[in-house]
Order: C-alpha cells, then sequence, then structure tokens
C-alpha cells in the first residue's frame, strides 16, 4: 500500500481504505504543469485529483489530516478537494516518484495555475511521502 484512507469515511465499512500505486493511479491518472517551492522550473506531474480520491472513499467529515511517512502531518479543509485543486502526484517526468524524491505521493496545489495559492498556507498542507489521510 502507498496510501492508506481512514476516519469518517463510507468506503470500506471498517473505515479505513489502503492504495496501492496502481489503484490510485486506477481513479483517474491526470497531468499536472507547476511550480513548485522545492524544484526548479516548471514541472510536470501525473497523478489523480484529491477530488477523485474522495468521491471513491466518500467523506463524512470537513477536514483531512495528512500524514508522511516521517510522521509530519499537516491539516487542511475537504474544500481544498474540490476548490482548490489539490493533487496527488505519484509521477514526475513520467516515472514513479521514488521516496527519495518526495514520493510515492506527494500532495501538491497548481501553483502556477492558481497563483493566489502560491502562499505559505498552502505550501505547508503539500505533503511528500504522504501514506495516510485520515477524515474528521
Amino acid at each position: 500500500m502507498v496510501l492508506r484512507v481512514g476516519g469518517l469515511i463510507d468506503l470500506p465499512p471498517h473505515g479505513e481504505a489502503g492504495f496501492t500505486l496502481a489503484a490510485l493511479e486506477a481513479l483517474g491518472m491526470r497531468r499536472l504543469r507547476t511550480t513548485t517551492p522545492w524544484t526548479r522550473g516548471v514541472q510536470e506531474f501525473g497523478g489523480v485529483t484529491l477530488a477523485s480520491l474522495m468521491q471513491a472513499v466518500r467523506p463524512r467529515g470537513a477536514r483531512l489530516r495528512l500524514e508522511a511517512i516521517n510522521l509530519f502531518r499537516a491539516e487542511l479543509p475537504l474544500e481544498d478537494a474540490w476548490q482548490r485543486g489539490a493533487f496527488l502526484a505519484t509521477r514526475q517526468d513520467g516515472a514513479p516518484m521514488r521516496i527519495r524524491d518526495r514520493g510515492p505521493v506527494w500532495l501538491i496545489y497548481p501553483w502556477s495555475a492558481r497563483p493566489e495559492l502560491d502562499i505559505s498556507t498552502y505550501h505547508e498542507r503539500a505533503v511528500w511521502q504522504l501514506r495516510r489521510i485520515e477524515v474528521v
């Protein structure tokens, strides 16, 4: 499993869903070209929208708690999925993202297309090496 989603969700009935890289990407691969504060120039990412993941697990809460492999944590409103284009990057330049390259899952935003999101609030929500999302 590369990502687990738990908490207040309707799927599965036991309150936690596990996604392999293939299962996550099967939710609908998209591309996102954007700059990030941690990379040089415009990068091309592949992955799925946070909205697609949330549609799959059917959240009943209003906030998401994210946890990285190194136990870094961030919290964000669920509306970031629907209104701000939060994106779960799993590929960079077509290749699966490795742990040492911020993978296998990195939550990012479309900073180039939406410059109003290119501020510390959304930078702090950009969790790399994401391993768990809890809906609260």
